[in-house]
């Protein structure tokens, strides 16, 4: 809590206790995330707090604003009405995505720096006013268009039980795309231990993210064991409060944001680092914990330093079955329905949360 941020043109603050714990200070003399866009596909980003001050891209909202109108897409910043921008563009009804976004790159001029303050955040909301989604088709939506729009990484701090094909798609649409994606393991009941890691983290390209206690000890709600790839700090954090001020958070949520910061520096540092290349490093430098805790707690200082990591090729997809599936209009959906672990489940719109 001593150590302190220094940037040109900032005024230094103290760094939070989750930042040091992720080992990201040592990292800032190489990169500090400039250069990075991290989207935040969560609530809403409120742009307007002192921590994320010029840190917010225009993004933007799958959710509608009027339920009384016929559904439509929102994009966020096109519109130069204020008003407009406030309410659908950079501004959020829940605060969770606000948190998120300043865990991820929030600067020190504002009073809690984030993992990589220099990255940017692009907003795009899919969580209601209840922080929920109910079309997983929609947030696969999100995440295409986060790809498409500049994203190097997607921080996906939501999920449920049930797997989605559409969602997978947009996953595979990611990794084929280059693009780190990064996702809460999910929290549960304390009777319910058995809970298995959500959807979309316990897809194979998607870095699954557990939360640690101050003590590197597994958080007592967050879900942990078999598909759980790393930790990071994700109990009594210091977040941005989108009502103004700083706030206490918990949950994996949480921690998947301190990993998203996380790659950011890295994709910082090692800009010709794939996707690939990316979550090996994160993963291979943790410090070792816990055995539910995956590969350990993350470590940016020691993923940054890290030299290459060598990547075995992809499989081909054999022409046959890519041939098949297309004629079938299956697309994409056989490739994601690979990627994922575990069996399939289905489910009419899952009702599903903010982890």
């Amino acid at each position: 809590m001593a150590l302190l941020l220094s940037a040109p043109t900032e005024a230094a603050s103290p760094v939070p206790w989750q930042v040091s714990a992720a080992g990201a200070p040592p990292a800032w003399p190489v990169a500090a995330g400039a250069g990075v866009v991290v989207a935040v596909i969560d609530s809403g980003v409120d742009a307007d707090h002192p921590d994320l001050a010029g840190a917010v891209l225009p993004g933007r909202s799958y959710v509608d604003a009027d339920p009384g109108t016929e559904p439509r897409l929102l994009a966020l910043g096109s519109d130069g009405d204020p008003v407009y921008e406030r309410a659908f563009g950079q501004a959020d009804p829940v605060g969770h995505g606000t948190a998120v976004a300043s865990l991820i790159a929030g600067r020190p001029g504002g009073g809690s720096p984030g993992i990589a303050p220099e990255a940017e955040i692009l907003p795009v909301r899919v969580l209601d006013d209840e922080n929920r989604y109910h079309d997983s088709a929609m947030v696969g939506a999100a995440v295409r268009w986060a790809v498409d729009n500049g994203a190097d990484v997607v921080n996906l701090s939501l999920g449920g039980h049930y797997d989605s094909a559409p969602f997978a798609e947009a996953l595979a649409y990611a990794e084929h795309h280059d693009v780190v994606v990064v996702a809460c393991t999910g929290n549960r009941k304390r009777d319910d231990a058995d809970e298995e890691v959500w959807f979309p983290a316990r897809v194979d390209t998607v870095l699954a993210v557990t939360g640690t206690d101050r003590d590197g000890e597994p958080w007592r709600t967050a879900v942990t064991g078999e598909g759980t790839d790393l930790a990071a700090p994700g109990a009594e954090l210091t977040a941005a409060d989108a009502a103004g001020g700083h706030r206490t958070v918990t949950g994996t949520s949480f921690a998947s944001a301190i990993v998203s910061g996380a790659a950011a520096l890295v994709r910082s540092a090692h800009p010709d680092w794939s996707a690939a290349q990316v979550r090996r490093a994160l993963v291979s430098t943790a410090a070792p914990g816990d055995a539910d805790l995956g590969a350990g707690v993350v470590d940016a200082g020691a993923a940054v330093r890290a030299d290459a990591p060598a990547i075995e090729a992809p499989e081909t997809v054999p022409t046959v079955w890519s041939a098949a599936a297309t004629a079938a209009g299956g697309g994409l959906l056989g490739l994601g329905a690979l990627l994922l672990r575990g069996r399939r489940r289905i489910a009419v719109r899952p009702r599903t949360m903010a982890g």
